[in-house]
């Protein structure tokens, strides 16, 4: 840790209060003590036997480091709030620790390297312990984690660093929580900053970061921070002497391109973010006049050139079938969160804090309540039977056993899922279980392909783009193009309408003589026939009802639009009755009968 940091640790009281302050916790006579069951008190008895069963802090002969250790005690106890008997396994941990400090001299905690830590321990202890598998990438191998004592260290040193941190202002700090620039953004992290070396960029990148916030969702920063990092640790590498942005040069940036497609392995699209992520920040320094950055332009549109648009994967029906054969093997509440991503078409944020007040009711009819994080509005979804269902239920049991709970789906604590833990579950399982996709590979399970299978289901069901947008809450129809994909047997469908309207118009050539006009007496005239309502009567207040009007006359010049019209009002008829629209279809019905009297008479006259 920097020196600045450390001495501003020295100076830190961290209010703990009698008997927190003490050097010796008579833990025996306190309440979480009183209150455990037989079996907590025999295990702090057991454990803390080598301190006199007390949590002797003075076996610390490091002042500095005695009372953080006394604030980490406190926060376990009264913030995290563990059991005695959890208390009572981290005795040894807090044992070791006194004795590796007081060997050596250090200003606080945070001081220490874990890897000589990890060296001292490794005399009596392993500094990785086997743990189960894990998934990487999408094969099951032996897991690993690092040893207790190891990362007790580690979680001591994040909770002094947290309380340091918590005593500047948001923006100042080295790690920016989430929950303090956008709490309403679920399945985010905290934006980190400790780990870059140059302190000059590191401040540029604050200020640039909290001026796109401004206007950017936290994922959106959390990209263009994990670019310019990686621009920070290779120029670091590079030239360490370069500690401002103001010092790159063109010639610097194209050492830096080359490294990027040829040694960093990254593919090209990600080499292409990179560099015009690493942009946007120099445009930022050139637009606000900031002379932490160079005057003239640097990058060019040729530095980023995208040649291929990856767009969301739908999932297929024999893929969706595979992946809900696997519920078994899941908890019960995952199975239900993968039924509403799938017939909702929501993004899995969306879904994993749906509010608890979130189902609403207009004329009877169920329909969800939902905040859409990413373009920051509320939409209103509509749902069919089986969804309000499971939502119902869900709240009523979430309710049942945690009160005060904040949303729909939540775990045994009552908390909200979080994003990396669902999904990484459920690879797991597809891996355990050998799921495959269409290509005969494991199935690449991702949540957002569920919302790419709902758009593609509503396009190729015959909904008209704007409709199929607003369900899926998408701002504009080009971002519902990205999910949306034509099936073949869509294409098949649409390619019969298709021909079926170029017979019209080729049998339709010659049919018509061009100088055959009406004349109605007193008609007025209209884009498809003629209008022979009185003028005396006032102006028609029956919009668009011409086909089913008796005053409205045909005119055979408009043949060919008319059995075009007919071609659309069937194929709309026939939306209408999948979908179960009564109201569209009685409508389409009335008017297919209009559009066929019409036509017959017409074809009558050319005979």
């Amino acid at each position: 840790m920097k020196t600045a940091l450390l001495q501003q640790n020295n100076l830190i009281d961290f209010g703990l209060v009698s008997p927190y302050n003490n050097d010796i916790w008579n833990i025996c006579e306190w309440d979480i003590y009183k209150n455990a069951t037989e079996n907590y008190k025999a295990n702090w008895k057991a454990r803390s036997n080598i301190m006199n069963n007390n949590m002797d802090f003075s076996l610390c002969k490091n002042e500095t480091i005695r009372e953080e250790l006394k604030y980490f005690a406190f926060y376990l106890l009264n913030i995290k709030k563990i059991s005695i008997s959890t208390f009572a396994e981290y005795v040894d941990r807090f044992k070791l620790l006194f004795a590796f400090v007081n060997d050596r001299q250090y200003q606080s905690i945070l001081d220490i390297d874990t890897v000589d830590y990890e060296r001292y321990i490794a005399i009596n202890h392993k500094a990785v312990i086997d743990d189960g598998t894990v998934l990487n990438g999408q094969e099951l191998v032996p897991s690993k984690r690092r040893n207790r004592l190891i990362a007790f260290l580690d979680y001591f040193k994040k909770i002094i660093y947290q309380y340091i941190e918590s005593a500047k202002p948001v923006y100042e700090r080295e790690v920016w929580n989430w929950k303090d620039i956008a709490p309403d953004e679920p399945g985010t992290s905290n934006l980190i900053f400790f780990d870059i070396e140059q302190p000059i960029m590191k401040q540029s990148i604050k200020d640039f970061l909290k001026d796109k916030l401004s206007n950017c969702a936290m994922k959106t920063a959390h990209r263009y921070l994990d670019d310019i990092k990686i621009f920070c640790s290779w120029l670091y590498v590079y030239d360490s002497s370069i500690t401002s942005f103001k010092d790159v040069t063109r010639d610097i940036l194209e050492d830096y391109f080359l490294f990027l497609r040829v040694e960093s392995r990254f593919s090209q699209n990600k080499v292409n973010l990179n560099i015009l992520n690493l942009s946007v920040l120099f445009e930022y320094g050139i637009v606000t006049c900031d002379n932490r950055f160079p005057d003239d332009i640097l990058f060019l549109t040729d530095d980023y050139c995208f040649k291929t648009v990856h767009r969301a994967d739908f999932y297929t029906n024999e893929e969706v079938a595979a992946i809900f054969s696997m519920v078994e093997y899941l908890p019960k509440i995952y199975g239900r969160i993968l039924l509403v991503l799938h017939h909702t078409g929501m993004r899995i944020g969306e879904v994993l804090r749906l509010p608890i007040d979130c189902l609403k009711y207009k004329d009877g009819t169920p329909y969800l309540a939902v905040y859409m994080y990413k373009t920051k509005r509320y939409n209103s979804i509509a749902i069919d039977d089986y969804v309000h269902q499971i939502i119902s239920r869900e709240i009523s049991r979430t309710q049942k056993h945690f009160s005060n709970a904040k949303y729909v789906f939540v775990n045994s604590s009552g908390n909200a899922f979080t994003h990396s833990t669902f999904t990484k579950t459920i690879k797991k399982c597809v891996a355990e279980h050998n799921i495959l996709g269409r290509d005969g590979k494991l199935l690449d399970f991702r949540t957002h392909r569920f919302r790419a299978t709902k758009a593609t289901y509503l396009i190729n069901a015959g909904h008209d783009p704007r409709s199929a947008a607003d369900m899926l809450g998408q701002s504009c129809l080009s971002s519902l193009s990205y999910y949306a994909v034509a099936t073949n047997q869509s294409l098949q469908k649409h390619m019969q309408e298709y021909l079926k309207k170029e017979s019209i118009l080729i049998n339709s050539i010659g049919q018509v003589d061009e100088n055959v006009i009406e004349d109605y007496e007193n008609a007025h005239p209209l884009c498809n026939g003629w209008c022979c309502k009185p003028i005396e009567l006032g102006v028609c207040d029956k919009i668009n009802a011409c086909l089913t009007c008796s005053l409205f006359k045909p005119s055979m010049e408009h043949l060919t639009t008319y059995r075009l019209q007919l071609s659309e009002i069937e194929s709309s008829l026939s939306v209408a009755n999948e979908n179960g629209f009564t109201r569209m279809a009685e409508q389409c019905e009335k008017e297919k009968a209009a559009l066929e009297n019409i036509i017959k008479g017409l074809e009558e006259r050319l005979l």
